[in-house]
């Protein structure tokens, strides 16, 4: 089995399109650079590819992922020209490398992601002020997010359910203040188990603490998923080598 693994970035306009949008962008892409992939069986074949985890509309990202098994074996510089040359700008494959088949999907490996947001605030604050907002909010035991319950039918009451984000927090720092201009960096749970969306901890920042922060001006950069090997997180494609 030839299971190739990839790190692609996406940013410019293409952040704009869906997590449905993109699986389809890449699969005309293969079709394109005819790119020899592997389909499932059945009435209704699919190419047989898997990605990371979805991104949120409008997040740009250095540190996406997606599987890819292919019929023939290309080598990783070979598939990255051909599909390079035929997706859209904005999308660009960064690294590729072959994987085991007993490999773990990307979606069980994931434990972390880590983020860069930008924001603005309504007025200007004092910089010690606003760390000393980020630590009474990194001090609490307890950031309840209350999230609506998918309905399994459209007249059924509305159910809620009550998530303790703070567990998923693990770092939260101020990278610059100026001018009303602040950057974020934040290392937050990601994948199948947990997973925490920068945009929530700002708004649940902004409701605890009271900072005025225009939730409209938050823009979210993802700079790599992470994994757990030997004790540490590293990112997804360390320790991966081309078999």
């Amino acid at each position: 089995m030839n299971r190739l693994r990839s790190r692609f970035y996406k940013k410019d306009d293409l952040v704009f399109i869906s997590h449905l949008d993109l699986v389809r962008v890449f699969e005309r892409a293969m079709r394109r650079g005819n790119i020899p992939i592997s389909y499932t069986q059945g009435f209704n074949p699919h190419p047989i590819m898997a990605f990371a985890t979805a991104l949120g509309i409008g997040v740009s990202s250095e540190g996406e992922y997606i599987d890819i098994q292919l019929d023939e074996r290309l080598s990783p510089e070979d598939f990255m020209q051909k599909l390079n040359s035929v997706l859209p700008e904005g999308l660009k494959i960064m690294q590729s490398a072959y994987i085991p088949s007993s490999e773990d999907s990307l979606m069980s490996l994931i434990k972390r992601s880590i983020y860069i947001v930008k924001g603005q605030v309504n007025v200007n604050v004092d910089r010690a002020e606003l760390e000393d907002k980020i630590q009474e909010f990194l001090s609490l035991d307890e950031i309840i997010e209350i999230k609506e319950k998918k309905k399994k039918h459209k007249n059924d009451k509305p159910k809620f359910q009550e998530t303790n984000i703070r567990e998923g927090i693990y770092q939260f720092d101020i990278l610059s203040y100026d001018n009303y201009d602040i950057i974020f960096k934040m290392n937050l749970a990601a994948g199948s188990e947990k997973n925490l969306k920068p945009e929530v901890v700002i708004k649940k920042l902004a409701e605890i603490t009271k900072l005025p922060i225009n939730l409209e001006s938050v823009r979210v950069h993802r700079l790599e998923l992470l994994k757990e090997q030997m004790g540490d997180l590293v990112s997804i494609m360390e320790g991966v080598k081309s078999i």
